[in-house]
């Protein structure tokens, strides 16, 4: 069984990052084999929550693909559960009957973030899931992985069935569906398969339409069996990597099911966003963290949701393991693990974000204008140069074409400034903070 379990370690390196690897899945140890359940060991119930929400899946598919119906049990080293209820089963699914939702305990509309790139997308869900008629009850969302799709999804059916514990709630994927469409062709049971969807669904949340791109029998049988779904009324969430008229190899007919409501995307979060999922975030694991750190966490984590929530996690598990506060220096090296060396700042680079700033072609702050708008612009960047690079002054100067007599005029008469002038002192911190912001980029 190590032996299954290192060929699944393998697989899953190669499909995540290198950074998710090192934080969430070297720490697991191979710790047995119990029933039908390999063990495996985990620094904390952090981890144990974690890796069976995001990476379990993983280990679904890779099983599957071995033609292999173990389960994986987690075993959290600082509190050891032996109950049933811990061990992890990757169930087989029966694509002949109606799969009974199973959501995400924090995928609530409690726990959901808003910002400007999914506030439409929220208002919209929310509507719905408190009984508004919009645009037929149907909404279509899309965006990239990461981004909020699944846990407004969701959010909807925790709503519903905390209203009405009996209505009857479908959530599936679009691969799942085909699973059942397969199955019901060789059973010859397809008409079986739309009745049941037609008669015994309230609510359809299907996931990752997209995946329905080229199998042509799939999409014809969904089209059929969503219509007397929109007919009566019901609500229908839907969910792709992108708007219905960009799927390649989708029939018209079903992208004119699709279409049939509304469309919405969620976009990738602000910096303001990212800075409320960092403290949300945290406050969820009873752990506050400091401006600088929220900030320098928001500033540097962009892109998908899932990227935000796996540094926080790791920046609190990495504090309880090697009993350190959570600060700004841990905070770098969660960053530094995720994101690998961002690149270092040259004084080329530096001169360059300096003339962008300030508007200014690189000719003119070479130039031997001593026009405050020019000088003090060339100063700072001087300044900047010395402070973050490792260059002498007789390198800095050569790209001012100044000598490094001028430079260190400039370097002294920027720090005498910042001294005595705190708003100016302030403007020099945000430019430096540009030059930090533009080595992640």
């Amino acid at each position: 069984m190590r032996e299954i379990w290192e060929d699944l370690r393998n697989r899953l390196r190669s499909r995540i990052s290198e950074g998710s690897f090192r934080i969430w899945i070297a720490p697991l140890a191979y710790d047995g084999y119990e029933g039908n359940a390999i063990v495996l060991r985990c620094p904390n119930q952090f981890f144990a929550s974690w890796v069976q929400e995001h990476y379990l899946p993983y280990l679904k598919e890779d099983l599957a693909s071995i033609g292999n119906d173990l389960a994986i049990r987690l075993k959290p080293v600082e509190k050891v559960r032996e109950s049933a209820k811990n061990q992890l089963h990757l169930p087989k699914f029966s694509p002949s009957e109606l799969p009974r939702p199973h959501f995400c305990e924090r995928f609530t509309f409690d726990e959901f973030v808003i910002g400007e790139s999914n506030r439409y997308a929220h208002a919209a869900c929310w509507e719905v899931a408190n009984g508004g008629a919009v645009a037929g009850r149907t909404i279509y969302l899309h965006a990239a992985s990461g981004l909020g799709k699944s846990h407004l999804t969701q959010a909807v059916g925790h709503r519903i069935l905390e209203k009405q514990s009996r209505v009857r709630v479908c959530y599936l994927t679009a691969n799942d569906f085909t699973q059942q469409v397969v199955t019901a062709i060789r059973q010859n049971s397809l008409d079986a398969l739309k009745k049941k969807y037609s008669r015994l669904c309230d609510v359809l949340m299907l996931e990752q339409v997209h995946c329905l791109a080229g199998r042509e029998r799939t999409q014809a049988e969904l089209a059929l069996a969503i219509d007397p779904l929109i007919d009566r009324g019901k609500i229908i969430i839907l969910t792709g990597n992108q708007p219905p008229r960009n799927i390649r190899n989708m029939s018209d007919v079903l992208k004119s099911r699709l279409a049939g409501g509304i469309i919405t995307s969620i976009n990738p979060p602000d910096f303001t966003t990212r800075k409320k999922i960092v403290l949300r975030k945290a406050k969820g694991q009873g752990i506050a963290i400091d401006e600088d750190t929220v900030e320098y966490l928001a500033r540097h984590l962009k892109g998908d949701i899932r990227k935000i929530e796996s540094a926080v996690i790791g920046l609190i598990a990495k504090s309880s393991l090697l009993k350190r506060p959570v600060n700004l220096d841990l905070a770098r090296e969660i960053i530094h693990e995720i994101m690998g060396e961002p690149e270092p700042l040259s004084v080329a680079m530096i001169r360059d974000i300096i003339c962008t700033h300030f508007s200014l072609e690189p000719q003119q702050i070479r130039s031997r204008s001593r026009k405050r708008d020019v000088a003090l612009p060339r100063q700072i960047a001087m300044y900047l140069s010395r402070k973050y690079t490792d260059s002498s002054l007789q390198v800095i100067g050569r790209a001012f074409d100044r000598d490094h007599a001028t430079v260190l005029h400039s370097v002294r008469k920027i720090e005498k400034q910042m001294a005595v002038s705190g708003k100016f002192r302030s403007q020099v911190k945000y430019l430096a903070s540009q030059l930090e912001k533009h080595r992640w980029q």
